[in-house]
């Protein structure tokens, strides 16, 4: 174990070496990404090992680190559903030509969580357009790309390539790139995707409806129910097909009667980063304390839901196409959600850029507004100015 545990951190050395050339011209925060990732890396494989480190944190590292054994020593599956829903093809695929190699399966696909983390991060900040580091730091904090988005990237989870695909599909002009980015999500998380798809439809239908009827404050209210509405549709209707159901009779809505004040406070502590304190106890595995102290250390999947949130409830009337698209994409996705299992922070991080470039744009906003008022000020005449 102690030599292949050398080998293991020899290769990670030897890929932050060729990551860090490539961001060495570009921002601070880039580079920070990158030691942060072999320090961690290196660290659990020390910890655990290189095999026992896939049950850190979340043995679907295995799930992942099996797809790429089978498609670099088996022959390809043939069946629809082992493409579809099983591999979770885009992450797997994506480590095959550094596992083939001779890269170790865990960390090629570790690699491939930290180069999607740095694509990101390097978009966003291309977009903020802010170069002081601390500029850099408010980007990374309110995206995901800080804390949470760094410590995915350590793992061998799909997390951070789902980040960086929804935030392509949420903001390129492109048609073949948004294309491409709803296919791979699809084949990522398909109940994302369709989320995504149905936000998409849903905000043409309601510019269209809103054309010459504002519904100023009302604004995001309206479309938390109408994502959630859709939500709760989307999932009776797959439900009842993978039941062998049909008909419009088996699709449910929140008011067919079986939508109480649980189902409410359990969408709406997603709206503030607590999903944890509405989910059924059968579904969790640390304690009330240990959940607690996770949110401290990982502030952000608390600070961006509920940043988010304030900012569509208190400016939703100033808030732009993109941001009514994340609001919708959001409530559906919750409302599916929150009718599994798997009701958890987790579930939401791959959303966490585009909220947080919904508060980042707030920010900016405030930050003009101040400017203008203050630039007006030093302009009035002297005998206009307020006395001081």
């Amino acid at each position: 174990m102690f030599d292949s545990t050398i080998l293991y951190s020899a290769q990670v050395l030897l890929i932050a070496l060729v990551l860090f050339l490539i961001v060495r011209q570009q921002a601070m925060a880039l580079r920070l990404q990158v030691l942060g990732w072999v320090v961690g890396v290196i660290g659990i494989a020390w910890r655990y090992g290189p095999r026992g480190q896939l049950g850190f944190y979340s043995n679907d590292q295995l799930h992942y680190e099996s797809s790429v054994r089978v498609l670099m020593y088996e022959a390809w599956p043939r069946t629809l559903q082992w493409w579809l829903d099983y591999s979770k093809a885009p992450y797997p695929m994506a480590a095959l030509p550094l596992a083939q190699l001779g890269i170790h399966h865990a960390l090629a696909l570790k690699t491939v969580s930290v180069v999607c983390l740095l694509l990101l991060t390097r978009e966003l900040l291309q977009r903020n357009g802010d170069p002081t580091f601390i500029g850099q730091v408010k980007v990374l904090y309110l995206t995901g790309c800080g804390l949470i988005g760094s410590f995915f990237s350590l793992l061998a989870l799909r997390e951070t390539m789902m980040m960086y695909f929804v935030y392509r599909f949420a903001t390129d002009r492109s048609l073949a790139s948004r294309v491409v980015s709803i296919i791979i999500l699809f084949l990522l998380r398909s109940h994302l995707a369709a989320a995504l798809l149905v936000a998409e439809v849903a905000l043409a239908g309601w510019n269209w409806v809103t054309k010459r009827r504002p519904t100023g404050f009302f604004h995001a209210p309206i479309l938390v129910v109408t994502g959630v509405t859709l939500g709760t549709m989307l999932f009776s209707w797959r439900f009842s097909g993978m039941q062998g159901l049909t008909g419009f009779d088996e699709i449910r809505t929140p008011f067919s009667g079986n939508f109480g004040f649980n189902e409410v406070t359990e969408i709406a502590s997603n709206f503030v980063g607590l999903q944890f304190l509405t989910v059924h106890e059968a579904y969790i595995k640390l304690s009330i304390t240990e959940l607690l102290g996770l949110r401290l250390i990982f502030s952000d999947t608390v600070i961006i839901p509920l940043g988010f949130t304030v900012v569509c409830f208190l400016l939703g009337h100033q808030t732009t196409n993109r941001h009514r698209f994340t609001l919708i994409a959001f409530a559906t996705y919750v409302s599916i959600v929150t009718n599994t299992e798997f009701n958890s922070f987790r579930q939401n991080i791959p959303l966490m850029p585009i909220m947080g470039l919904v508060i980042l744009d707030a920010l900016e906003h405030l930050r003009q507004s101040r400017a203008m008022a203050q630039q007006r000020v030093t302009t009035l005449p002297a005998a206009s100015r307020p006395e001081k």
